[in-house]
């Protein structure tokens, strides 16, 4: 995290000092009039990101509680805080339910059962969080909107990593050696795609295609251990013990929100139609939030299936 610090006093100290100076919107305590909406054309090129959402702006202020006092007005940020920050705050709350659940409901579940859930819901929390904070603050400056992308990019892969945790757990309930193993492999993608995102070396439009990939591969990792659980407990099994059925449906849903947010469909077709609500940055958060709730019912489904059927017993290749 240091690098990250860096990134931040490196990109707003100056900006701030400066431009809360030169900003014509502040009042004159420092606290920009929060209710003001700018086109498109009115923003400074950092903070330009989508030429199809022609409206709905805030100003730049250079003040986070001007950023945090959006929260009570429509703009073309609000969908996307909050289409991430409740369910942010669903998965934090889900974190106690779920060990009530499962003390209830699964009496001899062991510590690392608990875990493995906890871990999840806190990389879903952390993740969604990021999201909600960035989209909130980006309107500050520029070095605190870029400071808070890295964080969102991170916050990406840490749900990734709480994704293969448990679904890893899942497939190999009863191999731990296996589970280990694979737990070690996705650990070590994840902090390399991290040190890929914060290492100046990597910065630049020339890395961009190295950076794209590093994050591909994260993802496509999750393949291995799902094909190496059918080549040991064969695809009908697996169905029933990993909860696979729920995890291509969470695969489609992302490649679903992928093409959104790629494409930028609705807003290309109609640019200025959706500058406030239907745009393709929303729908991808939407698809993201719930792929996130698809993942949770597999992997209290597959807990489920092998908490009863004593599958360890059935399958003792540990």
């Amino acid at each position: 995290m240091a690098t990250t610090t860096r990134l931040e006093k490196s990109y707003s100290s100056i900006e701030t000092a400066k431009g809360a100076q030169d900003n014509p919107l502040n009042t004159s305590d420092g606290i920009q009039n929060n209710r003001v909406l700018l086109s498109y054309e009115e923003i400074p090129e950092w903070y330009k990101d989508n030429e199809f959402i022609h409206g709905g702006y805030r100003p730049v202020s250079f003040s986070t509680p001007a950023c945090f006092a959006s929260w009570l007005y429509l703009h073309n940020e609000t969908v996307n805080i909050y289409s991430h920050l409740i369910p942010s705050m669903f998965f934090a709350t889900a974190e106690l339910a779920m060990y009530i659940y499962i003390r209830s409901q699964y009496p001899e579940a062991t510590a690392e059962d608990h875990l493995v859930f906890a871990f999840f819901l806190l990389t879903a929390v952390i993740c969604l969080a990021f999201s909600a904070i960035l989209h909130t603050l980006s309107s500050h400056s520029r070095g605190v909107c870029e400071y808070w992308l890295h964080l969102d990019f991170i916050g990406i892969i840490i749900l990734t990593l709480g994704d293969f945790v448990s679904g890893i757990d899942m497939i190999f309930y009863c191999e731990p050696m296996l589970k280990r193993s694979y737990w070690i492999m996705t650990t070590t993608l994840s902090l390399s795609a991290v040190f890929i995102l914060l290492s100046p070396k990597f910065q630049g439009p020339q890395w961009r295609t190295f950076r794209v990939g590093a994050f591909i591969a994260t993802g496509l990792s999750g393949l291995v251990p799902i094909a190496h659980g059918i080549s040991i407990f064969g695809f009908h099994q697996m169905t029933k013990k990993s909860g696979m059925p729920y995890y291509l449906v969470e695969g489609w849903l992302l490649l679903l929100g992928a093409f959104f947010y790629t494409t930028r469909i609705p807003e290309c077709l109609a640019p200025g139609k959706f500058d406030l609500v239907g745009s393709s940055h929303q729908i991808f958060h939407i698809l993201v939030v719930i792929a996130t709730l698809v993942h949770f019912g597999g992997i209290i489904s597959a807990f489920d299936f092998n908490y009863h059927h004593l599958v360890c017993k059935e399958f003792p290749h540990s």
